[in-house]
């Protein structure tokens, strides 16, 4: 999504449907090359200019910018095409900054290309953490975009940029009395102007619900135009969030009560239609308020409006994602996995294992400090429990085997995918170091809590089902090449003698996990395969069964690669067309996402409709080819 101008309103918010991530999952290892190729030309850069004199920066050689700059183009280009608007529009603003440093080489410091970075890790890490099946925002981005757009001179952002629009509005209702109107005019302008003083004074929540009242009067208003009924509910929903103290009052916030006054002098003189930008930034914060169940009448009926319920709500203030080098965290699970298999060896009576885990525990502890400081006390405990092991030269009694395994699987499971934000982050860690504690004391071994329980069925899930790709991609390969095989010589059935088998086993696979149209069309593909061995296929077919096999092997393909990151849509996008005799992918939106029905829906937009398009239309599949960067 770009940014949105001051363009009379054309898009407004609602709760984000599920992705098809599988562009993502083609295009993720290029973007990662590319920003890699970006920060090592920039850093390249910076060495250049620290190794000349500041007289020579004007004329200092500047081609390792612009080859950074179209690195980050290209990156750009492809999160737009697999259509991911908000980090697209943070790459955005890094390419901009570059160009801003080949312009005034002065800027590109090292503090300046350190930030870079530290958003090249940021935006791998949301997109890792998008196709790894996780629910996240892109507002937790903005940390990082605030600080690469003033690189690149731009000041004016806010975190709604980062909020997905649609171009819809609706206008909420509630069943409470209708107050009294309020038209506009000098009496109205007077206590707006007085309202908004005292709020740009001070957090006054008692002004806040003036202004809340204020603007719902405005809506009882004549006001015919519905966009403009609706505007100003919803500026009564922020303020409403306000008045609750629901929202955290800082330097966005409080820039919007004078906004909204601005707003309220513009629509006095006519214009009844007020900006994209400003109404939207007021329903990012709708979204935003928090807890949900302390919302008053009139922020609910807003959220109730939008679907908000099921929009995640992030503290933008905070950096979530680019924490740390991804080098430093490829070698936490490195060292989380050796120690994994060093601990099993040694709790099944393998004593020379004992000095190798003293040292594997010292180094995944150094780890955990140095990732998540509240592991300290985990990571001290797992180092007692190694010199513990040393010091009476024995394997560990299985109740501490098994505490000290349990606690690896957990961090093998978080560290698979580094979501180590949570709040019961610290609280589990705490769990698992009583536990620890409870058996060297000698303990028995104490029965698995829940949340260890859901994490591990999940890890042994993720594992089973990485196997079960593997083997599906391995004999779908093989089936493949063995009927290229026949396709170039018709005249050799014996080429295809071990396909119907290997169909079979993929069609038993598909089968029980739930994937009855796929397993249905591996079914028919098998019969077509054991009519071409038997030679049912007369001569002048054989070209369109030819085909129709390659599509559904295609679509077959696809299938197997979603299965890896993204199941439950992988179940819901593929169909057997019997018409056409081959397996399809179903691809399209449908753009109502909303499960409610609403009141009111207004297509606000000035220009022409577009054709209705069906949401859901079968299409064969062919994957993109990766982009690359010249």
């Amino acid at each position: 999504m770009s940014v949105v101008d001051d363009s009379p309103i054309r898009a407004v918010m609602t709760a984000p449907a599920e992705q098809d991530l599988g562009p993502l999952a083609w295009v993720l290892d290029e973007l990662r090359k590319s920003l890699e190729a970006a920060n090592k030309a920039v850093g390249r850069f910076v060495r250049d200019a620290d190794a000349a004199r500041v007289a020579d920066l004007e004329t200092l050689d500047t081609s390792a910018l612009r080859i950074a700059r179209q690195q980050l183009h290209q990156a750009c280009g492809a999160l737009e095409m697999v259509g991911l608007g908000a980090p697209a529009q943070i790459m955005r603003s890094m390419e901009d900054a570059v160009n801003r440093f080949i312009q005034r080489p002065e800027l590109c410091t090292a503090e300046a290309a350190a930030t870079l970075e530290r958003t090249h890790f940021a935006l791998m890490e949301f997109l890792e953490t998008m196709l790894a099946g996780k629910e996240v925002s892109a507002v937790a981005l903005f940390p990082q975009y605030r600080e690469v757009a003033t690189l690149a001179g731009n000041e004016k952002v806010h975190p709604g940029d980062l909020w997905p629009a649609e171009r819809r509005a609706r206008e909420p209702d509630w069943v409470s009395a209708i107050p009294e109107a309020l038209e506009y005019g000098p009496a109205a302008r007077a206590l707006f102007d007085g309202v908004v003083l005292r709020l740009i004074k001070s957090e006054d929540r008692e002004a806040s619900a003036q202004m809340r009242d204020l603007c719902l009067r405005l809506a009882a208003g004549k006001l015919e135009d519905v966009t403009a009924r609706s505007f100003w509910k919803i500026a009564a929903a922020f303020f409403d969030a306000q008045a609750h103290g629901l929202i955290a009052v800082d330097l966005y916030v409080k820039r919007m009560a004078s906004r909204v006054l601005m707003q309220y002098a513009s629509m006095a003189k006519g214009d009844s239609l007020p900006p994209a930008r400003l109404l939207q930034d007021l329903m990012f914060f709708c979204a935003q308020a928090k807890p949900r169940e302390r919302a008053g009448e009139v922020l609910k009926a807003v959220q109730q409006a939008y679907s908000m319920d099921g929009m995640p709500q992030v503290d933008y203030q905070v950096a979530r994602f680019g924490r740390h080098d991804p080098a430093v965290l490829i070698l936490a699970r490195k060292r989380i996995a050796a120690v994994a298999d060093t601990w099993s060896a040694l709790a099944g009576g393998e004593r020379g294992k004992i000095k190798l885990t003293v040292e594997q525990f010292g180094q995944v502890a150094e780890s955990l400090v140095k990732l998540q400081p509240a592991s300290q006390g985990l990571a001290r405990t797992l180092i007692r429990v190694a010199e513990t092991v040393d010091r009476i030269g024995q394997p560990p009694p299985a109740e501490l085997a098994m505490e000290v395994a349990t606690a690896v699987l957990y961090l093998q499971a978080v560290f698979a995918t580094f979501n180590l934000d949570d709040k019961a982050q610290a609280s589990q860690f705490s769990s698992l170091v009583y536990r620890l504690d409870a058996a060297l004391q000698g303990a028995p071994a104490q029965p698995l809590e829940p949340w260890m329980e859901e994490l591990f069925r999940q890890a042994s899930d993720d594992q089973t089902m990485g196997s079960v790709v593997g083997e599906l991609r391995s004999t779908l390969g093989e089936s493949e090449r063995q009927l290229d095989m026949y396709f170039r010589n018709p005249a050799d059935t014996s080429v295809l003698a071990a396909v119907p088998h290997q169909m079979s086993q993929m069609r038993g696979v598909l089968s029980v996990l739930g994937f009855d149209q796929a397993a249905f069309g591996m079914q028919r593909m098998r019969e077509k395969v054991e009519q071409l061995i038997l030679g049912e296929v007369r001569e002048e077919q054989r070209a369109l069964a030819f085909e129709k096999l390659g599509n559904s092997l295609g679509a077959m393909g696809f299938l197997i690669d979603m299965l890896s990151y993204q199941r439950n849509m992988a179940r819901k996008l593929f169909i057997y067309d019997e018409e056409a005799d081959e397996l399809r992918v179903l691809m399209g939106r449908n753009r109502n996402r909303s499960s409610e029905p609403f009141k009111a829906t207004v297509d606000i937009s000035t220009e022409d409709a577009a054709p209705e398009i069906p949401a859901q239309t079968a299409v064969s599949v062919t994957a993109p080819e990766p982009f690359s960067v010249t």
